[in-house]
């Protein structure tokens, strides 16, 4: 998985650094550096609910060069992303960087700018990389914490820890557990050969395109067993066509 450290150059807002340090902590960031931040960092707990603990131990430096030591990789974000003959503005999407430099990087440091200004020519020069979240054309440019908290979720995506508040899915054996009895109902309720065929078809797409989570799937062939072992006891036979 990679080691993700967050670098901060000249933070103007409290309630923002509150915020990105609580994101931080949201998609598991490894550090925090504040490169000579304006906002107040004392103020800033106020803000950071969950993050609080990880924004006190936060690291304090004066240059860039201090806050990028020990890194593999150098990402610098912008919305200005390209301007024609510029050689500093000729970036990466995030998903373009998430699919073809990330799964290659051990630690990155990515690299965010003051509300107001940015990142300087000079600042961004020191970065391997230039990368810009797409947005509209009229006014490309996100909140701090919301480019903060995009680039952060776009790479926990890739690490491949599975969230606890998203339900398991219903496996494919358990779905198919359900369209058996489901088709044993069809052939109970349905005339015809054909007929029966289509709303098995029916059936299958609608559940499969459903993506039941697991609680759904079991409660669903509870159900159906439940419809099957009814029509049993009526004697199972058809209506008529």
């Amino acid at each position: 998985m990679v080691e993700v450290r967050v670098v901060l150059v000249g933070i103007e807002g409290a309630v923002n650094l509150g915020v990105i340090a609580r994101t931080c902590v949201n998609f598991k960031v490894s550090e925090l550096y504040l490169v000579k931040p304006v906002a107040s960092v004392e103020e800033a707990l106020r803000y950071s609910a969950g993050g609080r603990e990880f924004l006190s131990k936060s690291i304090i430096v004066d240059s860039l060069d201090e806050a990028l030591k020990g890194v593999d990789v150098v990402v610098a974000t912008s919305a200005k992303g390209y301007s024609e003959g510029d050689p500093l503005r000729q970036a990466l999407s995030i998903e373009e960087f998430v699919e073809k430099v990330l799964p290659r990087v051990n630690k990155i440091a990515l690299v965010f700018g003051r509300e107001s200004t940015g990142l300087t020519r000079e600042e961004l020069a020191r970065a391997d990389f230039l990368v810009s979240i797409p947005a509209n054309p009229e006014y490309p440019v996100l909140n701090i914490s919301q480019s903060v908290a995009i680039f952060l979720w776009e790479i926990w995506k890739k690490t491949g820890i599975t969230p606890t508040n998203i339900p398991p899915r219903a496996s494919r054996e358990d779905i198919e557990k359900t369209l058996e009895v489901l088709r044993e109902v069809t052939s109970m309720v349905v005339t015809t050969k054909d007929k029966a065929e289509r709303c098995n078809r029916v059936l299958k797409n609608i559940i499969y395109r459903s993506t039941p989570s697991l609680f759904e799937g079991k409660t669903l062939l509870y159900w159906s067993r439940r419809v099957l072992r009814k029509l049993k006891e009526k004697g199972g036979s058809p209506p008529g066509n």
